[in-house]
C-alpha cells in the first residue's frame, strides 16, 4: 500500500486519448515509484450517459458534465485536458487561474495567440507553485532520453542535420468517416498538428535547440469524406452509399518540411496520416546526422475498438 500524496485527478475528455490517459494514471504507480500517487478521482464529458459508461469502464470515481465543475471542486489537483484543440485554451487557463495544475494534451492550441495566452497563464501559476505541461510523450521515450543525454554530453559531436518522420495509417481508406480531426474548426491542423508536433518537440529537446525558420508544403489528398459510419480507433468504416452524405476535409492529410535551427543546424520532417500503399507503415522516426537514430513502430488499433469522438 503506497504511502505516496496523493494526486487526485480530473479528466475531460473520455474517447480515444481519454482512454489512453486514464490506463496510463491507473498503471503508472504499479510501475513506476512516484513521489505523488495519481487517483482517477472524476471524468468529465457533455453526454451524462456516455460519461457515466466510460468512468465504469476506465474505473473513475465520479462524474461531471461541465468541466467548470471540476475546477469548483476541492478534491481536485490536477485537470487533464483530453479534448479537442478548439477548447485547449479555455480550459486550461480556467484550470491554472483556479489553482488547477494542468497537463494538456498536444497540439497546445490551435493558434499562436491562444498558446501565448497559455503559456503566459502557466508562467503566472507557476509562480504560485502551480504547474503545467503539455503531452509530449515520446520525451519518455528511453532511447530517446538516452539520445538527449548523449548530445547533452558531446558524444555525438555537433548536431548539423536532423531528420524525423511519423506516419500513421488510419486515413488511408478513402472512405474512412469524418471526425472533428478532420475539421480544421476543431482540431486546428492535421497530420502536422496532430503528430507532426511530436517529431518537432522531439528534435528540438534532443538537440537543445529552437527552430528559427522554416518552409513547408501541406497536402490534403481526400478533400470529402462520409460523414456517417462506424468508428474503429481513429478511423473506421464510413457509408459508401449511393446517397450517403459528405463532409469537406479542412485540414492536411500530409506535411513535409525543412527547419533552420538556432544552432545552424537543419531539420526535415515528413508526416502523414494517410500514407498510400499496402504496408500500412504506422509509426515514427527520428535521426541526427551523426550516428544517431531512433525509431518507433506502434502496433495499429484493435480491429473494432469503437470509440466516440
Amino acid at each position: 500500500m503506497t504511502t505516496a500524496k496523493p494526486l487526485r485527478v480530473g479528466m475531460v475528455g473520455y474517447a480515444f486519448m481519454g482512454a489512453a490517459h486514464s490506463h496510463a494514471w491507473r498503471t503508472a504507480p504499479r510501475f513506476f515509484d512516484l513521489p505523488l500517487d495519481p487517483q482517477l478521482t472524476a471524468l468529465c464529458g457533455r453526454n451524462d450517459d456516455g460519461v457515466r459508461a466510460a468512468a465504469g469502464k476506465l474505473g473513475w470515481g465520479s462524474v461531471e458534465t461541465d468541466w467548470r465543475r471540476l475546477l469548483e471542486r476541492d478534491d481536485i489537483d490536477l485537470i487533464d485536458i483530453c479534448t479537442p484543440g478548439n477548447t485547449h485554451a479555455e480550459i486550461a487557463i480556467a484550470a491554472l487561474e483556479a489553482g488547477k495544475h494542468v497537463l494538456c494534451e498536444k497540439p497546445l492550441a490551435n493558434s499562436v495567440a491562444e498558446a501565448e495566452r497559455m503559456t503566459e497563464a502557466a508562467q503566472a501559476a507557476a509562480e504560485r507553485g502551480v504547474f503545467s505541461m503539455c503531452g509530449f510523450s515520446y520525451r519518455r521515450t528511453p532511447a530517446l532520453a538516452l539520445a538527449k543525454r548523449m548530445v547533452e554530453e558531446g558524444r555525438l559531436g555537433t548536431i548539423r542535420h536532423v531528420r524525423a518522420q511519423y506516419l500513421q495509417d488510419w486515413l488511408s481508406d478513402e472512405n474512412a468517416p469524418m471526425t472533428w480531426r478532420l475539421d480544421k474548426s476543431k482540431s486546428g491542423s492535421g497530420s502536422l498538428g496532430d503528430i507532426g508536433a511530436h517529431s518537432i518537440d522531439a528534435a528540438q529537446w534532443v538537440t537543445g535547440q529552437q527552430i528559427t525558420g522554416v518552409s513547408a508544403l501541406l497536402e490534403t489528398f481526400v478533400h470529402e469524406r462520409p460523414l456517417a459510419g462506424d468508428l474503429v480507433g481513429l478511423g473506421g468504416h464510413g457509408d459508401v452509399g449511393a446517397d450517403a452524405p459528405r463532409g469537406a476535409v479542412t485540414v492536411d492529410d500530409a506535411a513535409i518540411f525543412t527547419a533552420r535551427f538556432s544552432g545552424d543546424g537543419l531539420d526535415g520532417g515528413t508526416t502523414s496520416a494517410a500514407p498510400s500503399g499496402s504496408s500500412r507503415p504506422r509509426g515514427s522516426r527520428w535521426d541526427a546526422r551523426t550516428p544517431c537514430a531512433w525509431k518507433s513502430t506502434g502496433p495499429r488499433p484493435p480491429s473494432r475498438s469503437t470509440s466516440k469522438r
